[in-house]
Parts: structure tokens; sequence; C-alpha cells
């Protein structure tokens, strides 16, 4: 097979022009940078959440300063429940936790109360994380209401507050640690510090590694069947499969070394983590831009001009960057666009990379993805293949 000869031309040609590199290598290290700076990208992304406190009372305040205690929440108060309501109705916050009035003194008398969760339903990752943890600090806050009903019951004497205090504080004592726990492991080996570096450093290698593999590689191929230089091969020693085959070959160094360069840039420049299974990530990186320069072959084969394949390829590129999470995150989307960003190969790309860099569960963890990308990819290479004109 000689088909690293056409590979390794079409690289030499590639070198030569600085431009190109400047464009495939510096151009996207400085919108990732610029991005991430102007973004946050110091900062941990977190969940925003409105409090109305219509309590104000002993343990509402208590549980006010267990939300502001979670690093992932964000906990803004609101003290008019209507003008609350409208916040969220407007879609300011996604989340809205309301107190109800008497709630300490309800729990202290051994009454059962109510913290209502208001949020919206698109946004189904956030509200679990939420109501997990809201449900947590009611499940201790039960553990009193049963402690005052059980002393009540057995019909001991309860003078004052003070006391129905001093009940409460013991059995917070015997609830901590509960008796009976739940432990979670996770193959995740480490959990990661989720910046929006490890959103945009991702996301936007990807955009422009497409730019590289579906719009330059499609592009490529066009150029060459318009000049007549495809036809002047196949009159040389060389079967067809080894011309598309080096073309193909090419197009997927040239994607893959910028894929790896941008990704080893944030890991320096921008302390993104990595995990720990190497290969892994090769490997992922390898699925993602196969799926990309097949999706570039099957564009050049289906247009007719080289200024259409230009135009197809931005266009695809931008809209799968936008469905798909590059630049943002997916749980950001309406859940009809999440379900639409499952046909493009930025979102099984991104969740990978999620995968790997923020939950660290190597080969094993990104399986999924990768089949879904190799799929993609014999789509694409099939149709592009069958379909394919040196004429």
């Amino acid at each position: 097979m000689k088909f690293h000869i056409i590979a390794a031309n079409d690289l030499l040609i590639f070198v030569r022009d600085r431009n190109a590199t400047i464009f495939m290598l510096l151009l996207p290290m400085i919108i990732i940078s610029v991005a991430g700076l102007a973004l946050g990208g110091d900062h941990e992304l977190g969940i925003d959440i409105l409090v109305v406190d219509l309590d104000n009372g002993e343990i509402s305040g208590e549980f006010v300063e267990f939300l502001e205690e979670i690093d992932i929440l964000k906990v803004d108060m609101e003290s008019n429940e209507f003008a609350a309501r409208d916040r969220v109705k407007k879609q300011e916050y996604s989340i809205l936790i309301i107190i109800p009035m008497d709630f300490t003194e309800s729990i202290m008398k051994g009454q059962g109360s109510e913290l209502l969760i208001i949020a919206d339903p698109t946004q189904k990752d956030q509200n679990t994380v939420v109501e997990q943890f809201v449900e947590g600090y009611a499940s201790g806050v039960s553990t009193c209401v049963v402690a005052v009903k059980t002393v009540a019951a057995y019909g001991v004497p309860i003078y004052d507050e003070e006391q129905i205090l001093e009940i409460v504080d013991v059995a917070n004592q015997f609830a901590e640690p509960p008796p009976v726990q739940v432990t979670t492991k996770s193959t995740a080996t480490t959990l990661g510090e989720f910046t929006y570096f490890t959103q945009c450093v991702p996301g936007f290698a990807i955009m422009f590694v497409f730019f590289t593999t579906i719009g330059a590689g499609s592009v490529s191929l066009l150029k060459e069947q318009e000049s007549g230089t495809l036809r002047r091969l196949v009159i040389a020693p060389l079967n067809r499969a080894e011309i598309i085959g080096g073309k193909i070959a090419s197009t997927f160094f040239r994607g893959f070394v910028q894929l790896t360069v941008l990704i080893i840039f944030g890991h320096v420049v921008f302390d993104l983590n990595l995990g720990s299974d190497m290969i892994a990530l090769v490997i992922l990186i390898s699925a993602i831009v196969l799926a990309s320069t097949g999706l570039g072959l099957l564009v050049a084969v289906l247009v007719a001009t080289k200024d259409q394949a230009d135009s197809v390829a931005a266009m695809l590129t931008l809209i799968m960057s936008a469905i798909g999470g590059s630049w943002w995150p997916l749980f950001a989307e309406p859940q009809f666009m999440q379900d639409l960003a499952r046909l493009t190969i930025t979102a099984w790309a991104m969740e990978g990379f999620y995968d790997l860099l923020y939950f660290d569960l190597g080969l094993s963890g990104i399986m999924e993805e990768v089949r879904v990308l190799l799929l993609m990819t014999v789509i694409f290479f099939g149709v592009a293949i069958a379909r394919f004109r040196f004429e």
C-alpha cells in the first residue's frame, strides 16, 4: 500500500503554508484563553438558587447556612415570595426554595412542615442535585420531630422552649453520623475541580478540529478534483483505495495533532486535568478525529464545488458546536435540544472528555462514546466512499 506517499505529500504542502498552521494551532489557543478567562476560568461552575425565608427562625436560619456552605450552590435571598416566584418564572433562577412561616415553631413542637422547591422542569440535572441536598437536611430535621413526638408520647412533661431545644440537640447528636449510612462508590479514581476551562478547552478544541477535518479536508479534496490532480493520480501506479486512504490519512493526522496539542495546551497553561488514563485519552481523540474526517469526506462527495463545501462545513461546525455543548454545558439547553445533540459528533465527544478529564473514568468509562463515534465513522465513510467519483 502506497497511501502514505500521498498522505506525506499533502502534509508537506500543509506545513509550508504558515497561515494554515497559525489558524490550526495559534488561533484556537487565543480563543480558548480569551473565552476561558472572560467567562470565569478561575471559578467553579455552580447552581444558582433563590431562597425565601418566611419563618426567619432559628432552624430556618440554620437551613440557609447549610445551603450556603455547599460549594456548588450559589444562594441568593428574596424576602417577597411573589417577587421570587416571578423571578423564577422569568428564568432568572431555575430553582426556588420557600421556607414556610412557623417552620421553626412546628419543628420544636413536633409537628410536620414542608419545604417547597419550585424548579424549572428543563433543568433536570440541577434539580436532582438540589433536591438531594434539601432531602438530606429534611431527613435530619425529621429526626428531631420524631424525638419531640416520642418524648410527648411517653408523657414526659416539657415545660419550656429551652427544654425542647435540648431534646432536639440530643436527637441531633444521635443522628450524626446517621446510624444507617449509604455509601456510593464511583468508578472514578478522582473527581477533578470543574472550572470553565474543563468546558471550554475541549469544547473549542473540538470546534477548531472540525474546521480542519470537515472544512479544510473537504475543500482540499474538491480542489484536487477541480484541478484534475485526482484524475492524474488515477493514471499513476496507485489504486483508488490508496488515493482515498492517503487523503484520509493526511486529514486525520492533522486533526489528531491539532486536538492533542490543544488539550496539552489547556493542561500546561490552565492546569486542565487530563485524567489518569492517557491511553483512553488517545483513543477518544482518535475516535473524534476519525468521525469528523469521515464527515468531511461525506461533505466533499455531496456538494459540487469547493465554495459549497466551505459553506456547508462551516454551517455544520457551528451548528454542532452550539447544539452539542462546545460553547456551554449540555444541561444548560432545553431538553429537546439535548435530545437533538445526540445526533452530533460534538455531544458524544464532550461527554467522553467529561468522563476522562473530570470524572477520570478511564477507558471503560468512555466505551459508549467511543462506540457511537466509531459507528458514525463507519456510516460517514461508507456513504462517502460509495458515492465518491474521481472524474
